[in-house]
């Protein structure tokens, strides 16, 4: 079943349930994925979600930064419905393996952390953190 299907699916099942709040954010996420051939550059329907969250975890950094715990609790909310919808993500430790594995296998300076990331981005991209991923790389290529 492709992403679109199981938002539609899932946006019935919240109409029948009477889950407004989720089912104000399926619809967003359906919006959003059906929109995705008219973007300039190709995406795919996971890209379009991955986005979404994205924007909405960073409108919860300002709200936690304006102390406006209602809209914090909303957007933890509307972050959680979408992340249903994205492929689970390595954890701490299981990144920290890949990238104590991936470096084992090349070589790189301390100078060459950004060619570093780009190239484990490459490898891992869809199973691992990017921000958690760059964290790691630098401690193991500074020795800190």
């Amino acid at each position: 079943m492709d992403l679109l299907t199981r938002l539609q699916n899932d946006m019935r099942t919240a109409m029948k349930a009477g889950q407004k709040d989720r089912l104000q954010v399926i619809r967003m996420l359906i919006s959003d994925v059906q929109i995705i051939d008219m973007a300039p550059k190709p995406t795919t329907a996971e890209q379009a979600v991955e986005s979404y969250a994205k924007k909405l975890r960073k409108s919860l950094e300002e709200y936690e930064k304006l102390g406006k715990a209602k809209e914090v609790e909303a957007l933890k909310f509307e972050i959680g419905v979408a992340e249903e919808y994205l492929p689970k993500k390595a954890s701490t430790e299981e990144t920290a393996a890949l990238v104590k594995e991936f470096l084992e296998k090349n070589t790189f300076t301390e100078k060459q952390t950004g060619q570093a990331m780009g190239a484990f981005i490459k490898a891992y991209g869809a199973k691992v953190d990017p921000g958690q991923a760059n964290v790691l790389i630098k401690q193991a290529l500074t020795g800190k």
